[in-house]
């Protein structure tokens, strides 16, 4: 019994991650999640306990898939500036791989501000991700590690707004207006002539 409620559990939250993306959480009900995991809305409700707790859940293992692919690809890459580089390739190839409606998490902010599970989901990747830049810029050697960390995520965020209104086919060149953008602060903090 155990297992085959894992089991459906996984299928709820994946059907939510995909079916939140693509609709809005706003303007999807749970009977859709229902319908996509192909479980039933009391099967939903005895995992998740409201519409707030499925989506923030949705958020995290969001969450999960983007850190394990993002790990991957960073291992594959010299440590240093390149991995912070690296980043930005990553970055266009999951939007460019079915996220044409640019960042899940900042998609959910926009939507549903004032629900506070939904924007606990948000603020923790989004601390995550600015976490993951700190310790790649620290990796690189920069000298005001934390400034530039927050000046990536600002270009990161730039990314998903670009890709949001102009479709996954802008993800290449967004991303790599992004990356020569990183790489002028990058060799700015690195050479010690960066921003005060």
């Amino acid at each position: 019994m155990g297992r085959r409620n894992t089991t459906s559990q996984a299928r709820v939250l994946a059907a939510a991650e995909q079916v939140f993306y693509e609709r809005g959480i706003a303007r999807t009900n749970i009977d859709a999640i229902a319908q996509a995991a192909n479980v039933t809305k009391p099967t939903v409700y005895a995992h998740f306990a409201s519409k707030s707790a499925l989506a923030a859940g949705a958020l995290e293992a969001r969450q999960r898939r983007i850190t394990a692919g993002l790990d991957a690809r960073l291992a594959e890459v010299q440590p240093g500036a390149p991995r912070l580089i690296a980043l930005f390739d990553w970055l266009g190839s999951w939007y460019q791989d079915g996220n044409g409606r640019g960042c899940a998490f900042l998609n959910a902010a926009a939507e549903s501000a004032a629900d506070e599970e939904v924007a606990a989901a948000v603020r923790a990747e989004k601390l995550w991700l600015l976490r993951a830049l700190r310790e790649l810029c620290v990796e690189a050697g920069c000298d005001r590690p934390d400034q530039l960390a927050s000046q990536l995520l600002l270009l990161i965020d730039g990314v998903a707004a670009r890709v949001l209104v102009h479709g996954s086919g802008e993800a290449g060149a967004a991303t790599s207006a992004a990356a020569n953008a990183a790489a002028v602060l990058l060799a700015s903090a690195i050479d010690g002539h960066g921003a005060p």
